[in-house]
């Protein structure tokens, strides 16, 4: 399957769930030359039509026999809660010898789904996270950059087929990603600090204004500048983000504990009008988003 050269190519692959991420990895591939042909798998013929319009796959299928037939490589890009169920379908479907991947937000319980469900493509199965995305969703913000300088979180278990590993590493290498590797349980820890909690803020915080019935055209019309920014991600598919708090719930729960644990801090310190205590704390956190910034800009982080 591997070139000479260790670049990716294969003769056929298929998406399953052509939305913004599994249509950027195919926008991504196919103006690389990186694949023969790309079939997309979904529910919805509208939706995989304007993907072929788009250029994000060649072909598409709502049967997923017919779908993911003679497929190399099969990527499941689904929301995290349909992963069980094709799973289990792609079991008794895919050819001895394809290699499965994901692109879920949560690793630990689609690996332990993946070893309930898969049987013997349990070896070929190379869990993984691209850590890029935009507030849109669907075939219509697809983009081959979208995943360039970018983090790609790879999850293999012990069990993984080096082979395996090598050309899921290539695809994603393809696309302009930067790899990593560690464990499903790692994963799941930090993302809910960096990403899943933070998501969950920008979900209360729209609410929070939008409860503001009395004054909440005023609201609305004033929510720029740092609202705006904070909130942003509030825009993102909200089913998907149900499925990645339902998935990871034990993880993301603690950095709320602890979240909130800071937001009574920060309370006490303003009911007893501690200036210092607050500045301290503010210059605190102004130090940690500086490196934070220094690391993106010397491109350790994506």
């Amino acid at each position: 399957m591997m070139s000479r050269d260790s670049k990716f190519r294969v003769e056929r692959l298929t998406i399953v769930g052509v939305g913004l991420i599994g249509g950027s990895v195919g926008r991504a591939l196919r103006d690389a030359s990186a694949v023969t042909e790309i079939i997309g798998y979904g529910r919805n013929p509208v939706h995989l039509s304007r993907a072929v319009e788009l250029g994000l796959v060649d072909h598409w299928s709502t049967v997923l026999s017919d779908a993911v037939a003679g497929a190399e490589v099969v990527i499941v890009a689904t929301p995290v809660g349909a992963m069980p169920g094709l799973f289990q379908q792609l079991a008794e479907l895919v050819s001895p010898t394809c290699i499965i991947t994901d692109a879920g937000s949560v690793k630990k319980k689609v690996v332990d789904a993946a070893r309930t469900y898969l049987g013997r493509s349990m070896a070929r199965f190379v869990p993984g996270h691209p850590i890029a995305g935009l507030e849109q969703s669907g075939v219509e913000a697809a983009a081959g950059g979208l995943f360039k300088g970018h983090k790609v979180i790879l999850t293999p278990t012990p069990d993984t087929d080096r082979k395996a590993i090598a050309l899921i590493s290539a695809l994603w290498e393809t696309t302009g990603a930067q790899l990593m590797n560690m464990s499903p349980e790692r994963h799941d820890r930090l993302l809910a600090l960096t990403s899943h909690l933070p998501h969950m803020l920008a979900y209360a915080l729209v609410n929070l204004l939008a409860g503001q019935a009395q004054d909440e055209s005023e609201c609305f019309d004033l929510a720029a500048g740092g609202f705006y920014d904070i909130s942003r991600t509030a825009s993102s598919d909200p089913v998907m983000w149900r499925d990645i708090c339902l998935h990871n719930a034990d993880e993301l729960l603690a950095r709320i504990d602890e979240y909130q644990e800071l937001m009574d801090l920060l309370a006490a310190l303003v009911r007893s009008r501690d200036a210092e205590g607050l500045e301290r704390m503010f210059r605190t956190a102004r130090s940690a988003r500086s490196r934070i910034e220094d690391r993106r800009k010397d491109g350790a982080l994506g």
